[in-house]
């Protein structure tokens, strides 16, 4: 009953990675339509790769989390850390080489939905790095808990 409760905060992680990473991906496929359809600038090459990097990261890391593998952790971390450093950096001209901007005006344009992006992706972030989520990793069961009765040896 333990592991369950625990594993909320992990699957939590994952979801919002999940949801990061597609975030990211739009990103980045605007990106790669700027590079198609207007001109070769290098900061359709940048943004490309940038946003493509993190939607990777966030997305493997998910599934990986899932699987219980710390490198799961890692990447979640790794790619929540990144876009949130983006997003608080960059600013006037560094800004269209990480977030795609159409006319000149951003993709997310609603104050309301770039505060949810920017807790969604904090949240990320501190779902995978608190306690519950490593002991969900390791498996290990609380010092109170009782293991399962199907995980006892016989005349313990």
């Amino acid at each position: 009953m333990g592991q369950n409760r625990s594993s909320a905060t992990a699957i939590g992680a994952a979801v919002l990675a999940f949801f990061c990473g597609m975030r990211y991906l739009t990103e980045a496929g605007t990106f790669v339509t700027q590079l198609a359809f207007l001109d070769t600038a290098p900061r359709y090459f940048v943004g490309t790769a940038w946003n493509g990097v993190l939607a990777v990261a966030l997305f493997v890391g998910g599934v990986l989390l899932l699987l219980r593998k710390v490198l799961g952790r890692v990447l979640i971390v790794a790619g929540t850390a990144l876009g949130l450093v983006a997003t608080l950096l960059a600013n006037g001209e560094v800004r269209g080489y990480f977030f795609a901007e159409l006319e000149g005006q951003p993709l997310v344009t609603s104050d309301f939905a770039a505060f949810f992006l920017f807790v969604m992706t904090a949240s990320a972030l501190v779902l995978s790095v608190i306690r519950p989520t490593s002991e969900w990793l390791e498996g290990k069961r609380r010092d109170h808990e009782e293991p399962p009765p199907q995980d006892r040896l016989p005349g313990w």
